[in-house]
């Protein structure tokens, strides 16, 4: 009954519509405007037309909308050149525009009146920001947890490998492209180790390693020195090198016998006695380095060094430079990937995490783009009006001036400043 009676009132609105419109479209002048005349009058009447310097040409299209107090009251009516005329364009470069106002009683600019142009910025950033409201993490959030819960085991079963194989991959590469990347910018390195070490937590750093790290490493070296000292004592063959220091010093002959007996002693004897003990130092290195680490000055000496080479510009250009010589625009590392990506391993594993991670990816994206049912969310629409069908991306706000002050006449120039809207 409710649904009939709704259709009912709906039939004839629409038939007195229909009936007058028609009678105003149809009927003969009763007076020298008309009617319909009248009524583009009275719409004339209650519009207000004002005009907005910008302070550099920005691309402007006729129809931009005008907000003040987050409605909208009117749009861009025309753009204007240098003298102020309006041009045939409806979209293209200029520093003025004429706006018009729908309802002057409704919207009334006055004393110090200001307008800002804001425009959206085609960059992920922006996406990102807009997609991922207060509201949506959360729902994100609880769609993560709630897969790897059920699922962590399996995903980090398969997973695991490959991003092992991906890290090894990646230090190797690293490795073999460091020392070349080092010589083409040893200019640059050395210059910002001049000035880490002019600075405060440099001159602070070497204080406490000697009054910290020293005394930690001295005891936990000394056995070990002791040790390889001792084996380098016993294998040294200083009756050998006694003779040749004798024989060099006789006539006619060479003066660096000594020194070829003692680098054959250092290549046969003593870097092997070395490479014996290399896991004992690495181990005690580790020691010594957590032990020096957990030490409050140390650890606060190190994170200043840390502020204050993160604040160098020239660390910000080496920085730059190393990714993109040594990753983004290496054939070897692509390749490296390349083949990674490719190898049946990666291809079998991502396949086999797929089935637990694709249900979780479809409902974070239903979150964030919407659904059949319920379709698209708000900020999806805004991010497809955007940054896709570029609508919505710039639009005058005005602040319409001092309360009590009087309104401003019609084409009353407003100087306007530019912003990014930030994601809301």
């Amino acid at each position: 009954m409710r649904k009939r009676l709704r259709t009912l009132a709906g039939a004839i609105f629409w038939t007195a519509m229909a009936v007058w419109g028609g009678r105003l479209l149809t009927e003969g002048p009763r007076d020298d405007a008309g009617t319909l005349g009248k009524l583009l009058g009275f719409l004339a009447e209650r519009e207000s037309q004002f005009l907005i310097e910008l302070p550099t040409a920005m691309l402007l299209r006729v129809g931009d909308t005008v907000e003040a107090s987050g409605k909208t009251v009117g749009d861009v009516e025309a753009l204007l050149d240098e003298d102020g005329r309006a041009t045939p364009e409806i979209y293209g470069w200029t520093q003025m525009v004429r706006i018009r106002i729908h309802d002057r009683d409704r919207t009334t600019l006055r004393s110090g009146a200001r307008a800002r142009l804001l425009r959206v910025p085609e960059a992920a950033a922006w996406v990102v920001k807009t997609l991922l409201t207060e509201e949506t993490i959360p729902r994100i959030a609880f769609e993560w947890n709630q897969a790897m819960l059920q699922h962590r085991e399996v995903i980090f079963t398969l997973l695991t490998p490959i991003i092992r194989d991906l890290i090894l991959d990646l230090e190797a590469h690293i490795e073999a492209e460091l020392p070349a990347f080092l010589r083409r910018h040893e200019a640059e390195v050395k210059s910002l180790g001049e000035e880490l070490r002019r600075g405060q937590p440099a001159e602070r750093l070497t204080q406490l390693f000697e009054e910290e790290v020293w005394p930690i490493a001295q005891s936990k070296l000394d056995p070990i020195i002791a040790k390889i000292s001792d084996e380098f004592w016993e294998r040294l063959p200083l009756w050998s090198l006694t003779w040749r220091l004798a024989y060099q010093a006789l006539p006619g002959t060479d003066n660096d016998h000594l020194q070829k007996g003692w680098l054959n002693f250092l290549n046969r004897e003593a870097m092997p006695i070395l490479r014996s003990h290399t896991d004992e130092i690495i181990a005690l290195s580790r020691d010594i380095a957590a032990e020096a680490l957990s030490r409050q000055e140390v650890h606060g000496a190190l994170r200043d060094l840390f502020a204050l080479l993160i604040a160098q510009p020239k660390f910000h250009v080496l920085t730059q430079d190393f990714l993109r010589e040594v990753m983004l625009d290496n054939p070897g590392f692509q390749a490296r990937l390349l083949e990674r990506a490719r190898s049946p391993d990666v291809g079998r594993a991502l396949e086999a995490a797929a089935q637990h991670i694709e249900p979780m990816a479809r409902r974070m994206s239903d979150v964030l783009f919407g659904t059949r049912e319920a379709g698209i969310t708000v900020e999806f629409a805004k991010v497809l009006r955007s940054q896709i069908l570029l609508k919505d991306s710039q639009r005058f706000v005005l602040n319409l001036g001092q309360d009590g002050s009087p309104p401003l006449p019609d084409g009353t120039l407003i100087r306007a400043t530019v912003e990014v809207e930030h994601a809301r």
